[in-house]
C-alpha cells in the first residue's frame, strides 16, 4: 500500500489500543473475548469518519486502454486493482497526444448507437449491462484517463488501514464505547473527537487550489492540455 493511508495504523494496532484505553489489557487472555465489539466500534467509526471528510487519499487517476474495434470496457482500475463505482467518476479524456486530451461526456443514446460502423475517436460513454461504454466504436487504440473518487478501503483484518486519519477512527471509537459503556469520561472523549474533526475538515480545505474558469476543485498534479469548446486549457 502507498500514499497517505500507508501512514495510519493497522485493524490490529487500533484494537490493541482501543482494549488498553478501555481498561480491558489487564484482563489477559480475556481481553480477547471482546474484540468482535472492539472491532465493531472500530469498523462503525471508519465508516463514519470517511462519510464526514473528503478524503484526498481516494481521489485517483488511472488509465484504460481503449482498443480498436471494442466499445465495452470494465469499470476497473488495473494499476491499484479496484473496482471504479460509475457514480464516483470525476471525468474521463482520451489521450490524443503527448499532453493533449478530449473530453468524454456522459449519455449514449439509442440514435447514436444506431451508426453501428461508424469508427472514430471516441466522444461519449455510458455504462452498459454493468461495463463501461464508449462512443463511437474506437478506431484505433487509445489510452482512457478517468479520475474518480474510490470507495473506503476494507477494514477487516488485523494489517488493514483506515482510508481517513486513524486518530480520528480511534477518538470516535473510543467515545462510542465510552458512552455506551456508561464512562463518565465519555464526554470528554466525543469533545476530543469533534475537535480534531473539525481541524482536519479545515486543513483539508486549506489545502485546496482553485483555479480560474475552472469552476472546481483540483489538487496539485500534473498539468496536461485539454480540448474545450472554447479552446484550449491547462487541467490538473
Amino acid at each position: 500500500m502507498a500514499g497517505l493511508s500507508a501512514r495510519y495504523k493497522t485493524m490490529g494496532e487500533l484494537m490493541t489500543e482501543l482494549r488498553a484505553r478501555l481498561g480491558y489489557v489487564t484482563q489477559g487472555s480475556a481481553a480477547k473475548n471482546n474484540d468482535i465489539v472492539i472491532k465493531s466500534f472500530l469498523q462503525e467509526s471508519h465508516e463514519y469518519v470517511f462519510g464526514e471528510l473528503e478524503p484526498p487519499a481516494q481521489r485517483r487517476k488511472t488509465i484504460i486502454k481503449l482498443q480498436a474495434g471494442s466499445y465495452l470496457y470494465d469499470w476497473h482500475d488495473d494499476q491499484n486493482d479496484d473496482d471504479i463505482d460509475p457514480g464516483r467518476v470525476l471525468s474521463l479524456w482520451v489521450k490524443v497526444g503527448t499532453n493533449l486530451s478530449d473530453p468524454l461526456h456522459m449519455g449514449v443514446s439509442e440514435a447514436d448507437r444506431s451508426y453501428e460502423t461508424l469508427r472514430e475517436q471516441p466522444r461519449k460513454y455510458d455504462t452498459l449491462d454493468g461495463q463501461m461504454e464508449v462512443w463511437p466504436v474506437p478506431d484505433r487504440a487509445y489510452d482512457l484517463i478517468v479520475e474518480y473518487t474510490a470507495e473506503r478501503a476494507r477494514f477487516e483484518r488485523a494489517s488493514d488501514r483506515p482510508s481517513v486519519p486513524d486518530r480520528l477512527v480511534f477518538l470516535y471509537a473510543l467515545a462510542t464505547a465510552k458512552a455506551q459503556y456508561g464512562r463518565a469520561d465519555a464526554t470528554a472523549a466525543a469533545t476530543a473527537f469533534q475537535n480534531m474533526l473539525t481541524r482536519e475538515k479545515s486543513r483539508q480545505r486549506g489545502n485546496r487550489r482553485y483555479f480560474a474558469g475552472d469552476g472546481n476543485e483540483r489538487s496539485g498534479e500534473a498539468a496536461h492540455v485539454v480540448r474545450t469548446a472554447s479552446g484550449y486549457s491547462l487541467k490538473r
